[in-house]
């Protein structure tokens, strides 16, 4: 065969593996597009989102861990959800563009002006963001087709994750406007103080009334952050308070009265906990976010911590079991909750506190004096 002809079937060889190539980018980066916006789907196969994600927080949350002061660490970890978004677009539509510009390469033999893969990536783009400048055309039926495919493709992309964001921010919304109740008055909210906010005089009632409400949140969360684990990014606005945090305070306190109150119907107490466990137990497996290792706690703080509370429900004349069966039991909860919300924390960078960011009321109210009296 005379090298010409060789030289011609190589070439003609290698424009059909480029073109299949770019097919494949162009698939696989709108299929993780189409099961990230719409489906809502784990997918375990390879996700441009879910390494996205992975790479640019590694690199976000070293850079975080250098700072020292708190306050200014967390407003430099505050932009990295919303913005990450604006990223993830990015990626998507410098994938399909490069894609479809493998296909173009593969085909420049049907088109005027394309001479190389620069030329056809130029092409790929104005053609994906509807700008056409005419300065290279499509010749014949089926790459006129094809342009036309790419120009939609271009703009279901944008009008997708555009449509994203309403959802999201609903989303984030509902988690942190509920996260506003855990406020007790105290300039640290903890489970302890918890409790004795919605237990006061020995009446379940409130408390169980709170924990069906933290119950349909814990539901939402789920639901919402299983579809977008974006979502795991979003901080609150206001410091100190992780949405993490606050669901580990009130899976605490529905632990401490499964653990010690002896008397039956804790349905709300049991539904709050296994949902909390559900929620964590979504959060373990996204392969968005690697949670590392919890340090080891000694049962004697377990101990310590745990008698504080026993003997406040003890004080509120409430049924309790034995002190010792009590803790093994709170022993067995905390094994389901406690390693995954410390993981989450860490991971994230969530400071293991809770703070309201409230101010304390000036002046102890009391009746109006009456008129015309002295002061």
């Amino acid at each position: 065969m005379p090298a010409a002809a060789c030289l011609t079937l190589t070439v003609a060889f290698v424009r059909v593996v480029v073109g299949v190539l770019g097919i494949g980018v162009v698939v696989g980066t709108f299929r993780d597009l189409v099961s990230t916006v719409i489906t809502t789907q784990r997918d375990r196969r390879w996700s441009a989102a879910r390494r996205y994600f992975k790479v640019t927080w590694a690199w976000y949350s070293s850079a975080a861990r250098r700072i020292d002061d708190p306050k200014q660490r967390e407003r430099f970890l505050v932009p990295y959800g919303p913005v990450s978004l604006v990223g993830l677009l990015s990626v998507w539509v410098a994938l399909l563009v490069f894609g479809w510009g493998l296909i173009w390469w593969g085909l420049q033999q049907h088109m005027e002006g394309i001479d190389d893969l620069p030329s056809a990536v130029y092409f790929s783009g104005v053609t994906f963001l509807t700008i056409g400048y005419g300065d290279i055309v499509a010749e014949g039926g089926g790459s006129r087709i094809l342009a036309v495919i790419e120009g939609l493709m271009g703009i279901l992309t944008t009008a997708l994750v555009i449509g994203l964001l309403p959802t999201l921010f609903a989303a984030y919304m509902r988690r942190e406007s509920k996260l506003l109740t855990l406020d007790d008055l105290q300039t640290q909210v903890t489970p302890l103080g918890y409790l004795r906010r919605y237990t006061d005089g020995g009446d379940l009632a409130p408390l169980y009334a709170e924990f069906r409400s933290w119950d349909d949140w814990c539901a939402d969360v789920y639901d919402s952050h299983t579809a977008y684990p974006m979502l795991l990014w979003f901080r609150s606005r206001q410091m100190g308070r992780s949405w993490s945090v606050g669901l580990g305070i009130v899976v605490e306190s529905a632990s401490y009265v499964l653990a010690a109150v002896d008397q039956p119907n804790h349905h709300e107490a049991q539904s709050l906990y296994r949902r909390a466990i559900m929620v964590l137990d979504a959060v373990r497996g996204h392969e968005h976010v690697t949670l590392p290792e919890p340090p080891v706690v000694s049962p004697e703080a377990v101990e310590r911590q745990f008698r504080a509370v026993y003997d406040t429900l003890v004080g509120y004349g409430l049924p309790v079991r034995p002190f010792e069966d009590a803790l093994a039991r709170e022993h067995a909860l905390r094994a389901d909750y406690v390693p995954v919300l410390w993981g989450l924390s860490e991971a994230l960078l969530a400071p293991l506190e809770f703070r309201p960011n409230v101010r304390p009321i000036p002046v102890e109210f009391g009746p109006s004096p009456a008129p015309g009296g002295g002061s």
